[in-house]
């Protein structure tokens, strides 16, 4: 009786532990967006006419969510590395940039983004891949 008991609070357990990590896996919206899905050529290609900064907005607000560190030398914002290249005044670059010239836009990570490209990437990076 006892044993039967215990493996009934165990499956119990184990039931209530699939059922709660299936909730926090779909937890990234009726579109299921995260901040690991990029923004590709085809989703691009609808707002080709405005700028990054814009469509990441309105289709990855997370990704412009504030991150930003201060640092000993004042506020780091998000980083912004065009194939490969980091570029300065990175939300100004966003605003001046096409959507419909990007292949493929991606967020990373501060730590990522850290161990790529180098120190000063506390607040993450967007990295924007062009057609070319």
């Amino acid at each position: 009786m006892r044993r039967t008991r215990s493996l009934l609070a165990v499956v119990t357990a184990l039931v209530l532990a699939a059922a709660l990590t299936a909730c926090a896996s779909s937890a990234g919206g009726a579109a299921g967006r995260t901040r690991d899905t990029p923004l590709l050529a085809e989703e691009l290609d609808k707002w080709s006419n405005q700028d990054l900064y814009t469509i990441i907005q309105r289709n990855r607000p997370a990704w412009l969510q504030s991150r930003a560190t201060y640092t000993g030398m004042g506020r780091q914002e998000i980083s912004v590395i065009l194939d490969g290249v980091l570029q300065q005044d990175g939300y100004e670059f966003l605003r001046g940039f096409r959507g419909g010239d990007a292949r493929e836009v991606r967020y990373m990570g501060a730590a990522d983004a850290t161990t790529l490209y180098g120190t000063g990437m506390s607040a993450g990076a967007i990295l924007v891949f062009t057609k070319r």
